[in-house]
């Protein structure tokens, strides 16, 4: 899985919330006897501790590309009533 776009993060005293747009998240067709499973990006969550110790970059790209080093354990969110009139 890889970060494709970081769409909103959080900070607070010790943890840091991402929401980001994560490759291969969101299941597009089941597998058949004849065709494997299909993944598409999908709008994830995840939480980290921030360490003291190691600075988080501020730029887009450098913050995209330490966010998907940390290899967190993304949720995806639940955008069904999303866009409902």
């Amino acid at each position: 899985m890889s970060v494709l776009q970081i769409c909103e993060t959080t900070v607070d005293d010790t943890r840091v919330y991402v929401e980001a747009i994560v490759d291969d998240m969101l299941l597009v067709f089941r597998q058949t006897m004849l065709e494997p499973a299909e993944y598409a990006p999908g709008l994830c969550s995840a939480t980290f501790q921030l360490d003291p110790e190691e600075p988080i970059p501020l730029d887009e790209d450098g913050f995209l590309r330490y966010v998907d080093d940390l290899d967190l354990d993304w949720q995806l969110v639940d955008v069904s009533d999303m866009y409902v009139d």
